[in-house]
């Protein structure tokens, strides 16, 4: 290393980043500035962690961010490292997860003389990203601390960096120094005029909307509450949960997938979940008031809004997509908000969400199991992971059919233990998610659950799991097909060819990265496959049949 390092550009941006004390940075090198700023992060003791590919290195950065509350990072090379990366950008910006994207670039001052890799970067990721910076030489390192901030500031997303030391560094314009303003100043042209009125900080509780809030709440007889993404609090400040005050207020609780946890799933008032489907529909339908809880618009599916409730919301944010009819909105902690509003005499029993929650599951049960022994179905698989698994467990979920047998029945004791992509929904998610959940919680075990779909686009992370010696059970719906897509999917003379696959032997190709693994095809094989090594990286192939898979969309989608 050279002795002039520590005041390098590189040097100046590990800096930056460890005062928001990352340790961890993930991504796939390439030459020169590239590895210029990996070097500097290593004599910064920030370690780099190899990934197999762009947008795996950037879910990884960004999950391991959400669940530490740490900023982390992916750097990634100029061209198609760049471009491979902005569906990992993605994922951040719309599950709301902070993320660091570095890239290096063709040196503004060679431009002219060189088209080879040479895209408009910033350009091609302003559309996925909070914002986009050139950093030049000679950064600031109190500017640069506090532009990464914006990766953190509510609602937290991507910052992209574009690395080229061949321009002289000038403050970004479009940004403000400080990212705690950045919800009073990002979006405006979005808002509606209620939004901008009300956006009050944590005293939004004294607002006109915040009385008028007040006073529904005291007035209805049957409140619900969906918890959304911005319900479960800052992973650095584990004890800014909303359980205690929801319980005290004693309404069913509906929670959307990013907001699973906030009540224990299995908790008296845990109503299951929301995602503006049909399997909610009951409960929402007995409903006088609908009390909106860090709720995000990029959670529901887009589906009509069909409840004559009226809606308020209480958010660290304001609402910018007028999708929900709401009557009233606070801004501010939402924790504290529900310290202060959620008080009232409703008529719900003691056990207001409990029975709604059960009868879901039992419908789901019922029709959606498979009645022979001998073949493995989607909801056998998850009813025999549920019975097997481990204390302290932390699971992922990839985008796929499977999901549809996953959430509504599986066990959730506290926010970020079960993990999915639902704000861009993308497939791809549960492999990387699982390696930074195995490097945010040295020796907990953790559960990747991914169809075959997902895990063909990330199979070779599966060597990254074997490497880092991360203890990751990978459970693989292996049905050879895109089973959601093929339910939507209108009848035609080669239906098959366009959502179906070659039978694969995953676990095959698992050995050959190194993982223990086997191929279970009955419910024996599946409980004698879980009964003990979850301590070490293994995948189970286990071969379902996926019929089950429409009525379960019918009955939690509609």
């Amino acid at each position: 290393m050279t002795s002039g390092v520590r005041n390098t550009p590189a040097a100046i941006l590990a800096g930056a980043l460890g005062r928001h004390g990352a340790d961890l940075v993930f991504g796939l090198p390439g030459g020169g500035p590239n590895l210029d700023v990996i070097e500097a992060m290593s004599a910064g003791g920030i370690r780099f962690v190899l990934a197999h590919g762009e947008t795996s290195a950037a879910i990884m950065a960004a999950v391991y961010g959400h669940l530490t509350g740490r900023l982390s990072a992916a750097v990634v090379t100029r061209g198609p490292g760049a471009a491979s990366a902005v569906n990992g950008a993605a994922q951040a910006t719309l599950d709301r997860h902070p993320l660091v994207l570095i890239t290096d670039t063709v040196p503004a001052a060679s431009a002219d003389r060189i088209a080879h890799q040479r895209l408009d970067q910033p350009n091609m990721l302003g559309p996925v990203v909070k914002a986009s910076i050139t950093i030049g030489s000679d950064p600031g390192l109190d500017e640069l601390t506090n532009l990464l901030g914006h990766a953190l500031a509510a609602p937290p997303g991507t910052v992209h960096l574009d690395y080229d030391t061949s321009v002289v560094h000038h403050p970004h314009p479009g940004l403000s120094p400080d990212p705690a303003s950045e919800a009073a100043q990002s979006d405006q042209s979005a808002r509606s005029p209620r939004s901008a009125d009300t956006a009050a900080s944590v005293d939004g509780a004294e607002t006109s909307d915040g009385r008028r809030i007040r006073s529904l709440i005291a007035g209805a007889d049957h409140p619900v509450v969906i918890a959304g993404l911005g319900a479960i609090g800052p992973a650095d400040r584990p004890t800014a949960t909303l359980d205690a005050h929801l319980e005290a207020f004693g309404a069913p609780v509906l929670t959307t997938y990013q907001g699973v946890g906030t009540m224990p799933s299995e908790h008296r008032l845990a109503a299951g979940l929301f995602t503006n489907g049909a399997s909610e529909r009951p409960i929402l339908e007995r409903a006088d008031l609908i009390i909106a809880i860090g709720l995000d618009m990029v959670e529901p599916i887009p589906a009509p809004w069909s409840y004559g409730a009226p809606v308020v919301s209480l958010a660290s944010t304001p609402t910018i997509y007028p999708y929900l009819p709401l009557a009233a909105e606070v801004i501010g902690d939402p924790t504290r908000l529900a310290a202060r509003l959620l008080t009232g005499g409703h008529r719900w029993a003691h056990d207001a969400g409990a029975p709604h929650r059960e009868a879901v599951r039992a419908e789901l049960l019922a029709a959606g199991g498979v009645d022979d022994p001998t073949v493995l179905g989607p909801l056998d698989v998850v009813t025999g992971l549920i019975a097997a698994a481990p204390d302290g467990l932390i699971t992922t979920v990839d985008a796929g059919a499977h999901f549809l047998a996953v959430m509504p029945l599986w066990p959730v004791v506290e926010p970020r233990r079960l993990l999915i992509s639902n704000g861009l929904a993308t497939m791809g998610f549960s492999i990387p998610a699982a390696i930074a959940a195995g490097l945010a919680n040295p020796g907990r075990p953790v559960l990747c659950l991914v169809g075959d779909g997902g895990l063909g686009m990330t199979a070779a992370e599966l060597e990254t799991i074997k490497r880092l010696g991360l203890p990751v059970t990978v459970v693989v719906f292996n049905d050879s097909t895109l089973s959601l897509i093929r339910i939507k999917q209108q009848p035609g003379p080669d239906d098959a060819e366009v959502v179906s696959y070659r039978e694969t032997d995953f676990a095959t190709v698992a050995r050959g990265f190194g993982l223990e693994a086997t191929t279970v095809d009955d419910r024996a094989g599946l409980a004698a496959a879980l009964a003990d090594r979850w301590d070490r990286p293994r995948l189970i192939d286990a071969r379902i049949d996926p019929a089950p898979y429409r009525r379960l969309l019918s009955l939690t989608r509609g």
